[in-house]
């Protein structure tokens, strides 16, 4: 495939997008190493420098890996998070025949933020089980969980071994506590250096925030949960049906909200 000059989408843009289809298409697969610049440059009949403006643009993406002294490589695929199926980490993971692992880093009682009890219908002074868990897959970190559980809905929790347990599990099978929905926001976010430094990341590189509120089958809020995912290692996917605006139901699946 060749690029076009007369094009207004610049040529450094082509590429990518022509290194993306041939990922896609399996042209290129996970692990195999790009054409230096050089040969791009002359394939393609363009500067190194645009050769390597597309490069750059791909490994920020977390699409290609560069690994110094050595080349550029096709990265693993992202792990596609399925938003609109209510699975924890621990069983998504599992779902793509990937290990699980979780640092618990905080799993204690205390009073939650004001918005977090408001979002939780918690009284003044109510405690709820503050978890936060670095969560690995094949031993790359892949996001930042906290969690808030009012402490009347599960008692003991903090007892729990949550390393080891997948906590929706567990609020299901000590509790009796059955998810059914979850209310949800998604946005997009950079690391700070806090986050950077447990994830593995630059300062500043580019991640998702996935943030709500989950619900019971008798229709209480059970857990308020915020998510610092990977940008360049995660994906979401979401199923959307058209409709007129008479045919959408009162709680949509997939909000957008632009700010």
């Amino acid at each position: 495939m060749t690029l076009d000059k007369r094009s207004p989408v610049p040529l450094y843009y082509q590429l990518v997008e022509q290194i993306r289809e041939q990922i896609r298409s399996g042209e290129l697969r996970p692990g195999d190493q790009l054409p230096s610049e050089r040969i791009l440059s002359e394939q393609h009949a363009i500067s190194r420098m645009t050769v390597r403006q597309a490069v750059a643009s791909l490994v920020r993406e977390g699409v290609l890996v560069a690994r110094h002294g050595l080349g550029t490589y096709v990265a693993e695929p992202k792990l596609t998070y399925d938003a609109l199926h209510l699975l924890g980490f621990t069983e998504e993971i599992m779902r793509h025949g990937g290990v699980v692992a979780s640092q618990v880093l905080e799993q204690v009682c205390v009073p939650p933020p004001p918005r977090v009890a408001e979002a939780l219908a918690l009284d003044a002074g109510a405690c709820a089980l503050k978890i936060v868990r670095l969560r690995l897959s094949d031993a790359t970190p892949l996001l930042l969980e906290t969690s808030y559980i009012p402490e009347h809905v599960c008692p003991g929790l903090e007892n729990q071994d949550l390393a080891a347990q997948s906590l929706y599990a567990v609020m299901e099978a000590h509790y009796g506590v059955h998810l059914t929905r979850a209310r949800q926001r998604l946005e997009a976010t950079v690391a700070n250096e806090f986050e950077a430094g447990l994830l593995d990341v630059a300062p500043g590189a580019a991640m998702i925030l996935l943030e709500g509120v989950t619900y019971d089958r008798r229709g209480r809020a059970v857990e308020y949960f915020k998510a610092i995912y990977r940008g360049d290692r995660v994906s979401f996917a979401f199923d959307s049906e058209r409709g007129t605006a008479h045919d959408l139901p009162a709680a949509p699946r997939l909000s957008v909200v632009l700010a």
